[in-house]
């Protein structure tokens, strides 16, 4: 039998997955998956921190595989070992930041648009507000933001 908790867990990653076309991503839903499955009849943790512990776990094995199995190509003639994809940490803060029950909704929107790469000038003239004002809350929605990161996401 599954617990409502679990099962809170495993309908937030599969929706997750749903909005995701990142095979890294995928992975780590699909560990984070198999930890939940393991024990699905516990009860004692809420399905947000469920989800965000079994990401965690998640990241600490893919981490850990490449260290064990450095990346190798299968063609003869390519030389070079593989790639380091840097935007590992990117994928984490934009999960972290879609998960977060803590932001508001502005503050979420204006974060992601951030993150996409738009800048106070871009969301000032498509929301038709001055550019002082939008840097105001880009300041305040990065400061509440770095708040919660070290509460939640440091913290654990």
């Amino acid at each position: 039998m599954i617990s409502h908790p679990v099962e809170g867990a495993i309908a937030a990653l599969q929706e997750s997955a749903l909005r995701t076309f990142d095979s890294y991503q995928l992975d780590r839903i699909d560990r984070a998956l198999d930890e939940l499955l393991r024990n699905p009849s516990d009860e004692s943790t809420p399905a947000e921190y469920r989800v965000r512990s079994a990401m965690g776990h998640a990241y600490e094995v893919l981490e850990r595989r490449k260290t064990i199995t450095p990346l190798v190509s299968l063609c003869a003639e390519h030389t070079d070992q593989g790639v380091l994809d840097w935007d590992y940490s990117l994928i984490e803060i934009n999960e972290w930041l879609c998960s977060e029950p803590g932001i508001s909704l502005e503050q979420r929107a204006l974060l992601q648009a951030l993150a996409r790469g738009e800048d106070a000038t871009t969301l000032a003239q498509r929301e038709g507000l001055p550019v002082a004002r939008v840097r105001e809350r880009i300041s305040r929605a990065r400061r509440a933001g770095r708040q919660l990161w070290k509460t939640s996401v440091l913290a654990a």
